[in-house]
């Protein structure tokens, strides 16, 4: 027993320094079979579990860090990050249910309420299943949290102006920029809302267009050019060429142009 503690440490050891060196192929080998022993000691199984999750999630192998993380959860019901981890893997996978996902980031927020980025993805996926109000709550303490975390502020903004919420966007950048005036993060999240928004207006302007298009009939764009009018009275005009024919050859012409007499030919 104490040979299979001292294998089993050695590579958690080894994995997690893989890990750190961000060589995740062999920390993941290495890892990999120390989570197919048995018996192992809870602490030991859990580390595992959640490496091998945060390397899935890292991969964007999110079904496998679900595995992970829901055994990690096994061993530790009630750590806010695993469910926060276990959150970020649903929301991030198009084919696994959304409820779900907010579920566990309640049950993180519930046991840490302190979570800027966590508050954040909340947030926003709220916003993408139609609950407004509960996401810019969410969004806004994030930032109430962390206001000088470029990351934090872009996702309030981002549900501003999803949001329709463009005065309230704008200040919230303005503040931004006040504080942190030599971040060229800050800079980047202004130039890309005043971007964004901008793209937006035009979009705005080209389905308006086109509607009264619609209600107004055919519109004759202006860089295309009418055909030329054409002149009185010569419009549908017959040409007949007059050429100049070349008489029928064959065998009933004489070299001189004369006719043959048929009968003189049978002859």
């Amino acid at each position: 027993m104490s040979m299979k503690l001292n294998l089993a440490d050695c590579l958690l050891a080894m994995g997690r320094r893989f890990q750190e060196l961000g060589r995740d192929y062999d920390a993941r080998q290495v890892l990999g079979k120390l989570g197919n022993l048995r018996q192992l000691p809870a602490a030991v199984a859990e580390e595992t579990q959640v490496r091998l999750a945060e390397m899935d999630l890292k991969h964007q192998r999110f079904r496998r860090a679900r595995r992970h993380l829901t055994a990690a959860l096994a061993h530790q019901p009630d750590n806010a990050r695993y469910h926060y981890l276990l959150a970020g893997a649903l929301n991030s996978d198009h084919r696994a249910d959304p409820q779900r996902a907010m579920e566990h980031y309640r049950r993180s927020l519930e046991l840490d309420p302190k979570q800027p980025l966590c508050l954040g993805e909340y947030g926003l996926l709220a916003l993408t299943l139609g609950k407004s109000e509960e996401g810019l709550d969410a969004l806004r303490r994030a930032v109430d949290l962390a206001p000088d975390d470029p990351e934090v502020v872009g996702n309030l903004v981002e549900g501003l102006r999803e949001e329709g919420q463009l005065d309230e966007a704008r200040r919230v950048l303005r503040v931004a920029l006040f504080r942190n005036s030599r971040d060229a993060r800050f800079h980047k999240l202004r130039n890309d809302f005043e971007f964004a928004q901008l793209r937006q207006d035009q979009e705005n302007q080209r389905l308006a267009g086109r509607a009264g298009a619609d209600r107004s009939g055919p519109v004759l764009l202006p860089f295309i050019r009418p055909d030329p009018p054409t002149t009185p009275g010569r419009a549908g005009r017959k040409v007949v060429r007059r050429d100049t024919g070349s008489p029928a050859g064959g065998p009933h012409l004489l070299r001189h142009g004369r006719r043959r007499d048929p009968r003189r030919h049978a002859q």
